[in-house]
């Protein structure tokens, strides 16, 4: 099946590149996937770092996952994720494995297969972490993607899933004689190796990397802080959930290592506040709002640096997509602190000789209070409920090119890179540096020279917002482009996007209206654009729905999505890709292959083209395409490999 689907899709393989316009994030990470394999086989697997024994320049086998499950270090986590999946798998009958349910889980049978395994997607400088007291030189990550591959009835299948794994380093391990200014050296130096006129052969740079004054030296197990999982936990498709277009539930966990035992310790989630703790004792919420509208904290806050105290927080938390700020579970300090109490404790904190750089009113109080927690961070400019998921391997891209990722950070990433670089110069220049952080969902606007000619900031696509709020006045659109609000919740009055100014072109969401929050993570939508029943179809394109005109809401994915119906005469903003058709979800729900559905039920239509300078919309990720240098936008539920169902269960 795998040599007919090639001999179909070849075409998609044809000049495809994993270089973008621009490199924003060299200096800052290195995620070539073709050098991530390689460092995955030289030692810096997830197996290897885990497994005791562990020498530099020895590479160790890499491990699958019934291997790694056998590690004393992965015994609590997969533990703790057990209970957590139980405890949704026990709701109700609806929930569970498979396409035959209602709310699709997580198979976590995945995570003690022979033929999964965890590869490693990017290598992350996070010197911007160094404002923590414990970590002075910040942090060096290590993300890792889940991945499979094994064989069917049909023949072999393989695929990613949502699910990433990222193993926190201290930048400056405890026992090392390096200053901070040593190794940001190192990252600026490797950076220059691995882009320009300077590239190193592949080869040449890995060897770079590990070498002893390379950037990976200081990179050893003695360094590992932390584990920090993310993980799709259930989904459920449009048929089901039609007024969002699907819903996606996203666990997230944190685990301390606990160098006595050698296992990783379930650990309270930095800044996520344990919201039904503090509901229910209110000497507890009396005491977080005494200590967070100090005019010390609120400066923090401000700044992003702020560290809520141990006894507020959380071990679990779970985030919903799409919608980002919209939703309310994503928005955990909502109802907590008023906005009267929020505007007196700033005027205090004015008349004291306080600051701010980001927060001008109660507003942008709360926007910041849920944008410094775990979920809110997770759903602010990202790809469902990730930033960082990896560019695919060569041989995914050979053997499943209609599901391979092209881009493999979200629009936070990058538009957060100039300050992290900035960050990491400053250390290198022996300065003390600038840690203050922008809200996530839009860079700072001092750094703009940083994103100069991309589409980060003011482009298609980018936050903005329609109103006066002066925390928020600043977030305009680039000529030709308008500030259009596509789900307006009465928590987030005036937030939109930039779209196409008087018309409609590629890629515009074609569908607005509002959210409505019944209670605390529960929320509907009503659709005002265009009316329920009403159908919208311009003449040169097509919805990515059939259904709009016979249903009170389009399903498909929300907020619509203009596209073409033909690959011929492109505007210049599209480009042609592969996307899932009539039957295609059938095809999946009847038990085949991935790769035969691919084969009978996709279609080539012009898509919205991306690439890491001119990002997707807020939940699409950019995919792999023909086009060297292209990519093209597609929610993320049609691309398999960030879906938990369709997957192979014949364990």
């Amino acid at each position: 099946m795998v040599s007919r689907l090639c001999a179909v899709l070849i075409t998609l393989l044809m000049g495809h590149g994993t270089a973008a316009a621009r490199d924003l994030d060299a200096g800052i990470a290195f995620t070539d996937p073709a050098l991530m394999k390689e460092l995955d086989d030289k030692g810096f697997s997830l197996g290897a770092f885990l497994k005791p024994g562990w020498q530099r320049n020895a590479p160790a086998p890499v491990l699958d996952n019934r291997q790694l499950s056998t590690l004393p270090a992965m015994r609590n986590i997969l533990r703790a994720i057990n209970m957590r999946l139980n405890t949704c798998r026990s709701r109700g009958q609806t929930i569970g494995v498979g396409m035959s349910c209602l709310k699709r889980m997580f198979d976590q049978r995945y995570l003690y297969a022979n033929f999964a395994r965890f590869e490693l997607v990017g290598v992350i400088n996070r010197m911007d972490r160094a404002w923590v007291k414990s970590l002075p030189c910040g942090e060096v990550r290590l993300l890792y993607r889940l991945a499979y591959a094994t064989t069917t009835s049909e023949g072999p299948t393989k695929s990613r899933l949502p699910m990433s794994l990222n193993l926190v380093l201290k930048a400056l391990p405890d026992n090392s004689i390096l200053t901070c200014r040593q190794i940001a050296r190192r990252w600026i130096e490797a950076g220059n190796s691995a882009g320009g006129q300077s590239r190193l052969p592949l080869r040449q740079l890995a060897a770079k990397l590990m070498a002893g004054d390379g950037i990976l030296s200081t990179v050893t197990p003695d360094a590992i802080d932390r584990i920090e999982t993310n993980i799709q936990s259930t989904r459920q498709p449009s048929a089901m959930v039609p007024e969002f277009g699907g819903n996606a539930e996203y666990l997230l966990s944190v685990f301390r290592l606990n160098r006595s035992t050698g296992a990783f310790d379930k650990q309270l989630m930095e800044n996520q506040i344990d919201r039904d703790r503090l509901l229910s004792d209110r000497a507890l919420l009396d005491r977080l709002k005494s200590w967070l509208l100090e005019p010390a904290q609120l400066k923090h806050l401000d700044a992003g640096t702020i560290e809520i105290p141990k006894e507020y927080l959380a071990t679990n938390a779970i985030s919903v997509a799409p919608g980002g700020a919209s939703r309310s579970i994503n928005r955990p300090f909502d109802g907590l602190i008023s906005d009267e109490e929020a505007a007196a404790a700033l005027e205090r904190a004015k008349r004291a000789g306080t600051t701010f750089k980001n927060i001008s009113s109660a507003f942008g109080f709360q926007r910041r209070a849920n944008d410094i927690t775990c979920v809110g961070c997770h759903q602010s400019r990202a790809i469902g409920g990730f930033h960082f998921m990896g560019a695919d391997r060569r041989e995914n891209l050979d053997e499943l090119p209609a599901n391979a990722i092209f881009v493999p950070a979200s629009a936070h990433f990058y538009g957060e890179a100039p300050r992290r670089r900035a960050i990491v110069e400053a250390f290198a220049a022996g300065r003390t540096p600038d840690y203050l952080r922008g809200f996530s969902a839009r860079p700072r606007k001092s750094l703009a020279a940083g994103l100069a000619g991309t589409g980060i900031l003011n482009g298609w696509s980018a936050t903005c917002y329609t109103g006066s709020d002066p925390s928020f006045k600043p977030w305009t659109c680039d000529a030709g482009l308008e500030c259009k609000t596509l789900h307006a919740a009465d928590a987030d009055q005036g937030m939109g996007l930039c779209v196409t100014k008087g018309g409609l072109k590629v890629g515009d969401p074609v569908e607005l209206g509002d959210v409505r929050t019944v209670r605390y993570g529960v929320d509907t939508f009503e659709r005002r654009t265009p009316p329920p029943g009403a159908a919208l179809t311009p003449p040169h394109v097509r919805l990515d729905t059939a259904r709009m005109a016979a249903a009170p809401q389009a399903g498909g994915f929300f907020g619509g999505m203009v596209r073409t119906r033909s690959c011929s005469n492109l505007p210049k903003e599209a480009v042609c890709a592969r996307s899932a058709g009539d039957g295609f979800n059938e095809c999946l729900g009847a038990g085949h292959n991935f790769e035969r559905c691919v084969l009978q039920h996709t279609k080539m239509e012009g898509l919205r083209a991306c690439d890491q300078t001119n990002p997707c919309r807020d939940d699409y990720v950019c995919v792999a395409t023909a086009q060297r240098g292209r990519g093209a936008c597609l929610p993320p539920y049609f691309l398999f490999q960030f879906r938990v169902d369709g997957h192979p269960v014949n364990f």
